[in-house]
């Protein structure tokens, strides 16, 4: 086993990927929910706020031309106004090119799997609290397990009573959802938790868990949905 998947990794050109082995993983798992060929069950898709950042690698706005040349074609125009490319150097520039990866994957599948006309409902979020510690770390990839599961007593940060709320409030909505297939409900408190409504085409919406908890009625940003145009523009037409 440990051999096959060393071998696929060197094929795939990538770490941490799933094996296609035909039997288990039948193919692509991202390009297979584009496709809309996946199981339709109710689904919580979600991301911190700080983790997997894809800044271009470029060092200089003829780079930066020359790299949206390539990738956008006659939209490019579009991708340097949107950076601010006329007006910015070029670590600015790269700056406000930055996107959230996972978001920007999030997005395209939930537009793919709504426009396919699946009725299965889909719950977006995003991590975005303060966590503490003398490292500064920002919501960095999978900090948000430890709300999710409710187990902040097991890490040495020093997390104080919001936090304590908000995993209550987290791990309430998750248990919901693998109940029922909806995360909405009453607190632990017996209070009623902020209504999740899932995402849409014209509302693709989601929960914000920061300080406190609410859901956030806000479109994505100009740049977002560009990428997002791009991404069918050029892979589904």
């Amino acid at each position: 086993m440990r051999n096959t998947y060393l071998k696929k990794t060197l094929e795939y050109n990538h770490f941490w990927w799933p094996v296609i082995d035909g039997v288990f993983c039948t193919g692509d798992a991202f390009r297979l929910f584009v496709e809309n060929r996946r199981l339709q069950v109710p689904l919580i898709m979600g991301h911190t706020s700080d983790e997997f950042l894809a800044a271009p690698d470029v060092k200089s706005k003829e780079e930066f031309r020359r790299m949206a040349d390539e990738m956008f074609g006659n939209d490019a125009g579009e991708f340097l106004e949107l950076c601010g490319f006329n007006s910015g150097s070029i670590e600015e520039i790269k700056k406000n090119a930055t996107v959230n990866s996972i978001e920007y994957a999030i997005r395209v599948a939930a537009k793919a799997s709504l426009d396919a006309g699946s009725k299965s409902p889909i719950y977006y979020y995003v991590f975005d609290a303060d966590i503490p510690g003398w490292d500064n770390p920002g919501a960095f990839h999978s900090v948000d397990l430890w709300f999710t599961f409710e187990t902040l007593a097991k890490c040495w940060r020093p997390f104080v009573g919001k936090h304590y709320d908000l995993a209550r409030q987290m791990c309430n909505y998750w248990a919901n959802f693998i109940r029922t297939g909806n995360p909405n409900g009453k607190d632990s408190t017996g209070e009623e938790m902020p209504e999740w409504e899932p995402y849409a085409v014209d509302a693709p919406y989601g929960m914000r868990f920061g300080d406190r908890v609410e859901f956030v009625r806000q479109q994505p940003g100009e740049l977002m949905k560009f990428l997002v145009r791009q991404y069918f523009k050029r892979n589904l037409s």
